[in-house]
């Protein structure tokens, strides 16, 4: 299921955790059944892979980035 996509040139979507890539290289000690998996719009291959409770942490990390005041 593709979630959405980013101007950056990816797209983010859901697997199961059977269907994951880069397996030696999952941030989860969760045991998430599921897995936020994000592609290149480039090449249309698996980039970067992290489960739902560490995609949600990722983009909590993101938008407080965005609420700060520059330098």
């Amino acid at each position: 299921m593709t979630i959405g996509g980013f101007q950056s040139g990816f797209s983010a979507r859901k697997v199961p955790r059977a269907e994951v890539k880069w397996e030696q290289f999952l941030i989860c000690s969760h045991g998430c059944e599921e897995v936020i998996q994000l592609i290149s719009h480039v090449s249309g291959e698996v980039e970067f892979e992290l489960c739902k409770i560490e995609a949600e942490r990722m983009g909590n990390v993101l938008l407080a980035a965005v609420k700060t005041e520059s330098c």
